[in-house]
């Protein structure tokens, strides 16, 4: 685990560099990596299957961080609202991750 939490911090460093995205998958990213770090009573496939989509999501995160920065101004990127393909993976490695199923 302690590579993920390793890839979570280098991600965060990165996203919260760059100011036109600073909060664009940190908290998400995150709160994964807390959940993983708890995730001893999860099934094995589940946990498995939520840290390759935290890996994927950093890629896509960092991806998305550079078409961010150049978006235009009524770019739908910039809305507050848009989910990103980055934060829907975090938000699907979270629901794998939650004591709920």
């Amino acid at each position: 685990m302690t590579n993920y939490r390793l890839l979570a911090c280098a991600c965060t460093a990165l996203l919260l560099a760059s100011p036109a995205s600073a909060n664009h998958c940190d908290n998400d990213m995150i709160e994964v990596q807390w959940l993983l770090d708890g995730s001893g009573n999860l099934e094995p496939n589940r946990v498995d299957a939520a840290e390759h989509l935290l890996v994927r999501a950093d890629q896509a995160c960092l991806q998305e961080n550079e078409q961010i920065m150049n978006a235009e101004l009524d770019s739908p990127l910039l809305d507050p609202g848009y989910v990103t393909v980055g934060q829907s993976m975090l938000i699907n490695a979270k629901e794998l991750l939650s004591d709920q199923h």
